[in-house]
């Protein structure tokens, strides 16, 4: 799973390479444990404390975030034949 996600929001821009690492973190922790809370899904304080403030930054749209998946699924696309009937 850790794979996929690292390929599907590597490309997402949030203007610095180290928001983009923490977001693949972030969706790492709560993709092992779907039914836990953050402070569960993190393990720890510090990465509980990085979660709350990546999604309170005034930096990080949902938009930003969209996009990087826009784009993974347009390079997916890309890699399939077009069959028209």
């Amino acid at each position: 799973m850790e794979e996929w996600i690292t390929q599907e929001l590597e490309t997402t821009e949030l203007g610095d390479k180290r928001r983009t690492k923490r977001l693949i973190k972030i969706v790492e922790n709560l993709s092992a444990k779907p039914e836990a809370s953050i402070p569960q899904a993190s393990g720890t304080w510090a990465q509980t404390k990085a979660t709350y403030d990546f999604w309170d930054s005034p930096y990080i749209k949902p938009s930003m975030i969209r996009q990087g998946h826009i784009n993974g699924t347009v390079e997916r696309i890309g890699k399939h034949p077009v069959v028209c009937f």
